[in-house]
């Protein structure tokens, strides 16, 4: 539980690479789960309420690592003020570090991936 709400600008506990390098793949998965469940009892079917789970996962991870990145901006160079930010600064993606990115693509992938092998099941 620890490497799930630890960021990527501070150190987890232990140094469990792969536990903290792909700390959004049990978010994302949940997310996707309750997404489809929730769309299956109000009557969608597994493959569109799939696509919806994927959907949400994908824009909580990408939240996430906005939010992240804009309280790096304000530690580094803010002054740990937020109104010294830029407006858009935890939206420049090139400016995330390495783990933020490779967390976010992570995640995105594995939803993407499973709606994917439930639409070419169907």
């Amino acid at each position: 539980m620890v490497a799930i709400l630890c960021g990527a600008a501070e150190p987890c506990g232990g140094s469990d690479v792969f536990r903290r390098m792909f700390a959004h793949l049990p978010l994302a998965l949940a997310l996707q789960l309750a997404t489809m469940l929730l769309a299956r009892l109000l009557g969608v079917g597994y493959v569109p309420g799939s696509w919806l789970g994927a959907f949400c996962a994908i824009a909580v991870c990408v939240a996430r690592e906005i939010t992240q990145r804009e309280y790096q901006w304000i530690e580094q160079f803010g002054g740990g003020l937020r109104r010294n930010m830029p407006v858009f600064a935890g939206y420049r993606f090139w400016e995330w570090n390495r783990h933020s990115k490779r967390e976010t693509i992570a995640a995105a992938a594995l939803v993407v991936a499973i709606s994917a092998i439930l639409t070419a099941a169907r």
